[in-house]
């Protein structure tokens, strides 16, 4: 409760810092202008490129074990190329502002809850033909990169998974396969479409949205950033190690749980929010980091972008001490995870707090974990 009441007292702070006249621009506009220009540039772009190429890949990898449903190599290649995708994936998904959002499009690629039960039944309806506008009909929870993982991947092994595919329905299974690859690539190839300059060319609208407003590019994003970084702590540690629920742990909560990949996912997810941070790229490397550092922000006697870096460090060396998978570090390695879970709380009140205070932007994200 002291927590909610906190965040309320900091938006409440920051809407009447931004909308009074004595709250002077902190930074040269054309800084912000540079890191906007790299950011988009040398970091989105680049992010939903590699979703395209790498969901295009498991396109071809799932037809090809579709069409020989016994062979164990394809399977491989197959559970390969879907980790490929899911990783590039959750990386480009710190930046759903814009296309990603107007066109309804996240959802689609990676909707937190899965129906399995629905997704048998989808297989097995009859009178129906198993192709992408099929796929378009079906609702969230029955499509998407946690629907191919659940088709693709066994807790008891890819014997089981081949198991699977020879049953009565194996045929049907494998169309299901193809069709929701080939709508997952459908939707990376338009998100990337709507960014590119020859495309959409969201990334101008993306450049030009200057400014600390709630509209502004840097106020977006910034508030994407805090919002991932609540998810990492939150769902990708919190909810497996039982804070939701009176201590007890819960490892069937954690992210990708049929194909153990939950911790590189998570640290995708992780080195996104430290990419954006820092503008790294292929560019100029003008990152948010220089925003504060023109602003002349600091942390006691630190400057306050060091003191987030370091952080940074700090919650990826805990992360890489956790043992793989993290389904299994809940309860064998529960200290650990732990200690990452609370390396990740300090990064996100930095985040929450500092970063956004200095930045003078609006606050728009509400934790309503109670923790």
């Amino acid at each position: 409760m002291l927590k909610k009441i906190s965040c309320i007292l900091i938006v409440s702070a920051l809407i009447i810092a931004c909308s009074s006249n004595d709250n002077p621009d902190p930074v040269d506009g054309q800084k912000r202008t540079a890191m906007l220009d790299n950011v988009g540039t040398n970091v989105i772009l680049p992010a939903f490129a590699s979703f395209e190429t790498s969901a295009t890949a498991l396109t071809e990898a799932t037809t090809a074990y579709a069409a020989d449903l016994k062979n164990a190599q394809k399977l491989t290649a197959a559970q390969k190329a879907w980790v490929s995708a899911a990783e590039s994936w959750k990386v480009a998904s710190l930046f759903s502002q814009g296309p990603v959002e107007t066109e309804f499009l996240s959802s689609a690629i990676y909707f937190p809850s899965t129906n399995y039960t629905g997704i048998e039944s989808a297989i097995t309806k009859t009178g129906v033909t198993i192709d992408n506008a099929y796929i378009e009909s079906l609702g969230a929870t029955l499509k998407g990169l946690p629907a191919i993982e659940y088709l693709l991947f066994s807790t008891s092994g890819n014997n089981a998974v081949i198991g699977n595919f020879a049953g009565i329905n194996g045929g049907k299974r494998g169309e299901y396969l193809k069709a929701l690859s080939a709508n997952l690539q459908n939707q990376a190839t338009l998100v990337y479409s709507k960014w590119k300059p020859d495309g959409g060319n969201y990334l101008k609208t993306f450049k030009e949205a200057d400014g600390r407003d709630i509209n502004s590019s840097l106020g977006m994003l910034s508030n994407k950033m805090i919002d991932l970084v609540y998810t990492i702590k939150d769902e990708r540690l919190g909810a497996p190690l039982g804070k939701r629920n009176n201590g007890t742990p819960q490892p069937g909560m954690v992210d990708a749980k049929f194909s153990n990949a939950s911790l590189t996912l998570l640290k995708a997810e992780l080195r996104t929010l430290e990419n954006t941070f820092s503008g790294t790229g292929a560019g100029n490397n003008i990152g948010i980091d220089d925003i504060l550092d023109e602003a002349g922000a600091k942390s006691g006697d630190q400057l306050l972008s060091e003191k987030i870096k370091a952080q940074f460090a700090a919650v990826k060396a805990k992360i890489d001490a956790i043992g793989d998978p993290l389904s299994t570090a809940i309860t064998g390695q529960t200290a650990a995870v732990s200690a990452a879970y609370d390396e990740v709380k300090k990064l996100q009140v930095l985040m929450e707090v500092d970063m956004i205070n200095n930045l003078g932007v609006l606050l728009t994200f509400s934790d309503n974990d109670g923790d």
